[in-house]
C-alpha cells in the first residue's frame, strides 16, 4: 500500500470526517491525497504555510484528524501551537510521518519541547514500524510503545486492531511517580485536627470526604501530589478569582484536592474530573406543638361527633323539661326542675357533675342515666384525644412559605456560600424569605452548625445547613425524642461538587475514568458512609411523657378568664338593681 493510501486508511480506521495536513508536499501528491481522502469520506484541509497557522482549539463539537510530515521545515511551529493549544488531546487523532526507519534519537529531537500529555492520541509513523508517543508530563522523556502494525493493513484490519487494544486510561494509567501540584482546602484551620479526625464532622467535611478518594487515585495512578494548602474555594472579583479556583484559572497547579461546587462561572476557568457527591440542603426545624397552631380543645372530634353531641345533651335537656312540666303532680320533686334548672342539668352532665335533684318518677331518671352515660363515654374519648394530640407535633410547616409566614426565628449555616444561593436563586418564594427574615438579620443570621442546631432544639428555631452536617450535631447531642420531632424544608436545589482541574489539563480524563470506576466498585459511597451523617432514626416515637406547658391549655384558661370576668359583670350589675336608691327607709314611730 502507498504512503497516501496507509495515511487514508488510518484516518478512516479512527473514524474522523476532517483531516488538517500541515504538509510541504507537491500540488500532484496533495491532490492525490484528497482524491482518496474524498473515496473514503473525508475532507482534507492543507496547510502549507506554516508560519500562519490556523486556531486548533482542544474542545469542539466533532473529532478532527491532524497529519504533520516531521521532515518539512519549520515544523517546531505547529508542534509549538499545538503545545500551546492543547491541540495534543483525545478531540484530535495526530499522525506524525517520517521518511527514515525508526531511530529513538530523531523521535527524541523532534518532540523535545511537545506537550504530549496522557490524553493526546499521536502516532509517530516511520518507514517500517508505527508508534504510539505520549509523555507524562511536559519536558519529561517521551514514553513510546509499538504497534504490532505495518502500512500494508486496510482501514478495517486497523479498525479491528484498535478495538482489540486497552484503553487510553489502561494504558497510560502508571505515571511513574510524576509529581502534580495540587492544592486542599481547609477553610477552619483553628479547627482543625487532621484528615481522620471523625470527632468534628461538620468541620470542613468535604474536604475531608475527598481528600481520601484522591489519595486513593494517586495511588491508584502512581502519581504524587505536590500539595499546598489554601482557606478559601474562590470568588470572582472582576473576573479574576480567588482562592483555589484563581490557581487554577492562572495555570498555577494542575488540580484541587477538594469538591467544588460546579457553578457556571467557574466552568469559565477550569474542568471537573468527575462528581463526588450530592450536596443537600434544608432548614432543619422541630415542628410546632399542635397547641401552638390551634386550639387542641376543639380536635378531639369532627363536626359530625360534635353534632351528635350537641343534639343528644339537648335532647336529653329538652325531654327532662317536659316531663317535669307533664309530671310535676304525679312526682313533687320534678316541680323543681325549671328550664333554667335543665340547662343547668346539661352543663353539669357534659362536665361530669351530676345533678342536685334526684326524682322519684322512673322515666326522668332513665332521662337522666342516658345523658350521663353518653357525657361519660364522650368525656373518655375525648380526653384520651386530647393527651394525643398534646404529644403529637403538628404538620403546620410544610413549604417555604409556610417558614417566611410563621413566627419562626431563622438561621443559617455560617459557609462560603451563605448567601449567593439566596441572592441567587430564582424561586419566589425563596426570594420572599431571604429579603423579609435574612437580610434584617444581616450577619446576625449565620451561625455555626454546633449553635444553629442548639437553637432548633430549644424551639421554633429554623437553621438551613448541610443536612450531613446537621445529622452529625444532632446525633449527639438530642435525645430519642428530640430526634422524632425533627422536619425540614428544602430552600433551594445546590449544584452537584466534583473535583476541579485546570483548563484542558492532560490528566482530565485519566482522573474522570478513575474516579468513576471508584464510585462504581463502591469506594466513593463507602468513604461517604465514613463522613457524611445519615438522618437520625426515630426510635422513640410514643414513648415516654412531655410536660404540658401553659400554652397548651391557653384555651382552657382563656373561657375562665371570660366566664370569671362575665359573672363579675353580672353581679355588679345585679347589685345595683337591688340596692335602695335613696338610703334605708326611716320607720315612722
Amino acid at each position: 500500500m502507498s504512503s497516501i493510501g496507509f495515511i487514508v486508511a488510518f484516518f478512516a480506521s479512527k473514524r474522523v470526517a476532517l483531516i488538517t495536513a500541515f504538509l510541504c508536499w507537491t500540488p500532484e501528491e496533495l491532490s492525490h491525497l484528497s482524491s482518496e481522502a474524498r473515496g473514503a469520506s473525508m475532507r482534507v484541509r492543507v496547510i502549507n504555510d506554516f508560519a500562519c497557522l490556523p486556531t486548533l482549539p482542544p474542545y469542539d463539537t466533532h473529532r478532527e484528524g491532524m497529519l504533520l510530515d516531521t521532515t518539512c521545515s519549520d515544523t517546531r511551529l505547529v508542534l509549538q501551537e499545538a503545545s500551546s493549544s492543547r491541540a495534543f488531546n483525545h478531540r484530535h487523532t495526530w499522525l506524525f510521518l517520517h521518511g527514515s526507519s525508526y531511530n529513538n534519537s530523531v523521535i527524541e529531537q523532534t518532540l523535545s519541547d511537545a506537550v504530549i500529555l496522557p490524553d493526546a492520541d499521536v502516532t509517530w509513523s516511520d518507514v517500517n514500524s508505527l508508534l504510539d508517543v505520549y509523555k507524562i508530563k511536559a519536558y519529561e522523556p517521551l514514553i513510546s510503545t509499538e504497534w504490532a502494525l505495518n502500512r500494508t493493513e486496510s482501514a478495517k484490519e486497523l479498525e479491528a486492531f484498535w478495538a482489540r487494544q486497552p484503553s487510553v486510561v489502561a494504558r497510560r494509567k502508571d505515571l511513574r511517580n510524576v509529581f502534580l501540584k495540587a492544592e486542599v482546602i481547609v477553610s477552619q484551620p483553628q479547627h482543625f485536627k487532621g484528615w481522620s479526625d471523625l470527632r468534628d464532622r461538620q468541620i470542613d467535611t468535604y474536604p475531608k470526604l475527598t481528600y481520601p478518594i484522591m489519595m486513593l487515585a494517586a495511588e491508584d495512578l502512581h502519581f504524587r501530589y505536590n500539595l499546598r494548602q489554601v482557606d478559601t474555594y474562590g470568588v470572582e472579583h472582576n473576573g479574576s478569582f480567588d482562592g483555589l479556583v484563581g490557581r487554577l484559572q492562572r495555570y498555577e497547579i494542575e488540580l484541587g484536592v477538594a469538591s467544588v461546587f460546579m457553578r457556571a462561572d467557574r466552568w469559565r476557568v477550569l474542568h471537573y474530573c468527575a462528581e463526588t457527591l450530592e450536596l443537600r440542603g434544608a432548614f432543619l426545624f422541630r415542628q410546632p406543638s399542635q397547641s401552638a397552631v390551634t386550639n387542641v380543645f376543639v380536635l378531639p372530634f369532627s363536626r359530625g361527633v360534635w353534632s351528635a353531641c350537641v343534639g343528644v345533651t339537648l335532647l336529653g335537656g329538652l325531654v327532662l323539661a317536659a316531663l317535669s312540666r307533664a309530671c310535676a303532680r304525679v312526682d313533687r320533686s320534678l316541680r323543681l326542675i325549671t328550664p333554667a334548672e335543665t340547662f343547668t342539668f346539661a352543663v353539669g352532665a357534659v362536665c361530669q357533675q351530676g345533678f342536685h335533684v334526684t326524682p322519684a318518677l322512673t322515666s326522668a331518671r332513665l332521662v337522666m342515666f342516658s345523658s350521663m352515660l353518653m357525657a361519660l363515654f364522650s368525656f373518655t374519648a375525648y380526653s384520651a384525644k386530647v393527651v394525643s394530640i398534646l404529644q403529637a407535633p403538628s404538620d403546620a410547616i410544610r413549604t417555604i412559605d409556610d417558614i417566611t409566614h410563621s413566627r419562626m426565628d431563622l438561621g443559617v449555616q455560617e459557609t462560603t456560600y451563605k448567601k449567593v444561593y439566596f441572592a441567587e436563586s430564582t424561586d419566589a418564594a425563596t426570594q420572599r424569605l431571604y429579603r423579609k427574615k435574612l437580610l434584617p438579620l444581616g450577619d446576625a443570621a449565620y451561625l455555626s452548625v454546633v449553635d444553629g442546631i442548639e437553637r432548633v432544639r430549644a424551639g421554633f428555631f429554623a437553621f438551613q445547613v448541610e443536612e450531613s452536617s446537621g445529622y452529625d450535631v444532632i446525633s449527639r447531642t438530642y435525645t430519642e425524642r428530640e430526634k422524632c420531632g425533627l422536619a425540614q424544608v428544602q430552600a433551594f436545589t445546590l449544584p452537584m461538587v466534583a473535583v476541579p482541574i485546570r483548563k484542558h489539563s492532560g490528566y482530565r480524563e485519566l482522573l474522570a475514568a478513575r474516579l468513576r470506576w471508584q464510585r462504581e466498585v463502591g469506594l466513593m459511597a463507602q468513604t461517604r458512609r465514613v463522613w457524611m451523617s445519615a438522618r437520625p432514626r426515630c426510635d422513640a416515637a410514643g414513648g415516654g411523657f412531655l410536660s404540658v406547658g401553659l400554652v397548651d391549655v391557653l384555651p382552657a384558661l382563656q373561657v375562665a378568664i371570660y366566664c370569671v370576668s362575665s359573672t363579675l359583670g353580672i353581679t355588679q350589675t345585679t347589685t345595683r338593681e337591688f340596692t335602695p336608691q335613696h338610703g334605708p327607709a326611716v320607720m315612722d314611730q
